[in-house]
């Protein structure tokens, strides 16, 4: 139960026994003051002073905060008057989800406004219920609402399991981080259907969902998914001191990660399957993100084999109903125990000799084949120069055809500058004479 208030410390009793004691020295100090009618002109001047405030107040209201509609301008007319009483709740500033105000403009009580930006949402409450989500603008909270939680609509990431340079395996007890990086790598430790340990860090990337551009704001905002986000991470147990945190599908990716790494041996995770072009371990992380975010996937049994046909996915449905939309899960690395690494090492290595062996009687194999096949390409063309050349003139004897035959090889080579360039030209100059002495001599 609330502590009860005393008296001189309720506004409305500040309130009302300041303007008392301001009247109260108005009226005191025209006494002194030689005027007539004096009790008139008082309490005429009064009556205009309380006429300049109330207009004065109504002018300058509009301004205070970017509002159009007529109602949100009494809103703020209200709001100013509560404020000149003692009877004001909150004025609180939203950037980010994080609640920009002084700890006691946080717990006042009565009617008060809040104001996010673009990238902020909350949900209000009462003592009792939440009352309702509020998203990027200007709201105003009656007098017994207040914040429940507040929200960033920017796309979220949580990782769990170990950082880039940490193995869990072979921490040292002497580092000052070695319980943390134990722990990290329980977090996402899983086993193969061997019996083989294995950590892989997950990042899940995931916002609440919503289309760009709803709500007024670039990011997105949906009331109902914001209000089932909000609630969703209050049931976790979220901090409410701060833009409220789900660990819940990051924790959804590591079962999935467990439950699918259950189903495959260690060297079944770098093969490549029948009628895929990815390895296995590729096709578990696409597997994982579409079950976070497609309604059906893809039927893998209890032995890594891929049954052809889909399955509902109920991790898909449970994050809907969260109003969270997954925008992308990445498993980063694997981790192994220090022997395991060292076997596979050995095996990548002597696969690596095979496959460098085959790869290099595939290219001798591939440049003969080359060689083979410019040799006849050569022939031809060389025929098809000879050919060209009898085709229109008959040789009438040998030393003819000689001159006929060295001819066309020399005018074939110089019709090609690409080709004069590989021959040299003594070689070139050679032709076109034996060719003119055949000339002659025939």
């Amino acid at each position: 139960m609330d502590e009860e208030i005393r008296l001189i410390d309720r506004p409305a009793f500040r309130a009302v026994l300041q303007f008392g004691l301001l009247v109260a020295l108005y009226f005191g100090l025209g006494f002194f003051l030689p005027s007539e009618n004096l009790l008139a002109n008082q309490v005429w001047d009064a009556a205009l002073c309380g006429a300049g405030l109330v207009f004065w107040t109504v002018f300058f209201s509009q301004f205070i905060l970017p509002v159009r509609k007529l109602g949100d301008r009494m809103a703020i007319l209200d709001r100013m008057m509560a404020y000149f009483t003692g009877f004001h709740g909150p004025a609180i500033f939203i950037e980010n989800g994080v609640v920009r105000a002084r700890q006691e403009e946080k717990g006042r009580h009565g009617p008060g406004v809040l104001w996010l930006d673009h990238a902020s949402a909350a949900m209000l409450r009462t003592a009792t219920r939440f009352t309702r989500p509020i998203g990027p603008g200007v709201h105003f909270t009656s007098r017994k609402e207040y914040i429940a939680a507040t929200v960033d609509l920017h796309t979220m990431t949580q990782a769990l399991g170990p950082n880039d340079d940490e193995n869990p395996f072979t921490v040292s007890p002497s580092d000052e981080n070695y319980q943390r990086i134990l722990d990290s790598g329980l977090e996402t430790r899983g086993m193969t259907r061997d019996g083989i340990e294995v950590i892989a860090p997950i990042a899940v990337t995931f916002r609440i969902n919503a289309v760009e551009g709803q709500g007024g704001t670039p990011y997105g905002y949906n009331p109902e998914n914001t209000r089932r986000f909000i609630t969703e991470s209050l049931i976790q147990g979220a901090n409410t001191e701060q833009p409220v945190w789900n660990p819940l599908p990051a924790k959804m990716a590591v079962d999935i990660w467990r439950e699918y790494l259950s189903r495959f041996r260690l060297n079944q995770l770098f093969e490549i399957p029948p009628g895929k072009d990815k390895t296995n371990f590729q096709l578990i992380v696409g597997l994982i993100n579409q079950r976070m975010s497609q309604d059906v996937v893809e039927e893998v049994d209890d032995y890594g084999n891929f049954m052809g046909g889909t399955i509902p996915s109920v991790e898909s449905q449970r994050l809907k109903e969260m109003g969270v939309k997954i925008q992308g899960v990445n498993v980063k690395r694997l981790i192994f125990p220090s022997d395991i690494d060292e076997r596979l090492v050995d095996q990548w290595t002597t696969l690596w000799e095979k496959n460098a062996k085959k790869e290099k009687e595939q290219v001798e194999q591939i440049r003969r084949l080359r060689e083979e096949s410019a040799q006849i390409d050569a022939q031809v063309d060389f025929a098809s120069i000879i050919a060209d050349e009898f085709q229109n003139t008959l040789p009438s004897n040998k030393r003819h055809a000689a001159y006929l035959f060295t001819h066309g090889i020399s005018q074939s080579v110089i019709r090609k500058p690409g080709l004069m360039n590989k021959i040299p030209k003594t070689d070139t100059s050679t032709l076109t004479e034996l060719a003119r002495w055949l000339k002659d001599k025939s």
